[in-house]
């Protein structure tokens, strides 16, 4: 087999891997891990007659004094190894076995999500296979029950909804009339990535020295959501809004649904239309449409919590970072350390 029939060969079984199993997970498919600026290691686990079992893809990343692999793909919503469903664990640990030189005394994955079932059978595949786990949290993820907000038929309420209109009336008052447009990664144009970017300028992370956490405003950000389109499963599954304000753009949304959930990576707003809340109006319009394409749940990232609370999120699934260590004592050493770089 050739080089590209293998690489062909294990994107089809990562694919496979990710369709198969829960949907919340079903964008870990091959391009996810791939469309990161360096090429990942891609591992496919394999039991002893060839079934796949689990798929691997490691990107390598400096952490403090060392140099680490970490499992790639995008940072939000979380990372993770797409398993194959009903395997035993003590199978995939022996797959784990097997490839241990290729993964390294010390690997990283994370954020991931503490309580996820799939993660909870790779950590005791892994422990069987000899690795520690260092566990550090980084927050809770803020969670909209969306299904049971629109059974109760009290969300949003009249009055926020009549607060709503009145801000529209008002952003129309201080700059034109007021447009908002949705999109998926299969039909995302050019002009629209544009409009992204110039709103993450005008906004408080355009302030920052740094430049600040931009999706769209970063060119290799950028060109790792436009790769992540080439695979028309991932594109279908991206969506966005974004709201203009005459010819202005003022506010966008930006995620990934995936089954009944849906993943908030980015929202922002140009500051200049913070005082009628231009992201607040448009993300209720965000979550009606989402609602009505019989998406359940949102998943909103860790942070934010005033305005979050108020729009009806509670704290959910808590995030966490998992170094894995083969050593006993190397982990004991490493878990202060690793604690510390939360």
């Amino acid at each position: 087999m050739t080089s590209d029939q293998q690489h062909g060969d294990d994107a089809a079984q990562f694919d496979a891997l990710a369709q198969n199993g829960p949907q919340q997970r079903a964008f870990l498919r091959s391009r996810w891990f791939d469309a990161s600026p360096a090429p990942p290691d891609r591992i496919v686990l394999r039991g002893e007659e060839g079934m796949a079992l689990a798929a691997l893809g490691l990107a390598m990343r400096r952490g403090g004094p060392f140099r680490l692999r970490e499992i790639a793909g995008s940072y939000w919503p979380f990372r993770g190894v797409p398993l194959a469903q009903g395997i035993d664990e003590a199978v995939l640990a022996a797959a784990l076995g097997r490839q241990r030189k290729r993964l390294g005394s010390i690997w990283r994955l994370g954020p991931v999500e503490a309580g996820d079932p799939e993660l909870k059978r790779l950590r005791l595949a892994l422990r069987q296979a000899g690795w520690h786990a260092l566990a550090r949290p980084l927050g809770q993820v803020f969670e909209i029950d969306l299904a049971a907000l629109r059974q109760d038929g009290a969300w949003p309420s009249t009055k926020t909804q009549r607060k709503n209109r009145w801000r529209k009336r008002r952003l129309e008052e201080e700059g034109g009339a007021v447009s908002v447009e949705f999109f998926s990664g299969s039909d995302w144009t050019a002009r629209q990535r544009d409009a992204l970017a110039q709103i993450e300028a005008e906004s408080w992370l355009g302030t920052l020295a740094d430049g600040g956490d931009t999706k769209f405003r970063d060119p290799e950000m950028r060109r790792y959501w436009e790769d992540i389109c080439t695979d028309p499963v991932l594109a279908a599954m991206l969506f966005g809004s974004l709201m203009w304000i005459g010819d202005t753009p003022a506010a966008f949304t930006f995620g990934i649904e995936a089954g009944p959930v849906r993943y908030y990576i980015a929202n922002n707003y140009d500051q200049r239309f913070n005082q009628f809340g231009a992201g607040r109006v448009l993300l209720y319009d965000d979550f009606a449409r989402a609602g009505e394409r019989g998406v359940r749940r949102i998943s909103w990232g860790v942070g934010d919590a005033g305005y979050k609370s108020e729009m009806g999120a509670q704290p959910g699934a808590l995030l966490i970072d998992l170094l894995f260590v083969r050593n006993a004592l190397l982990a004991r050493l490493l878990s202060p350390w690793w604690e510390r770089a939360a």
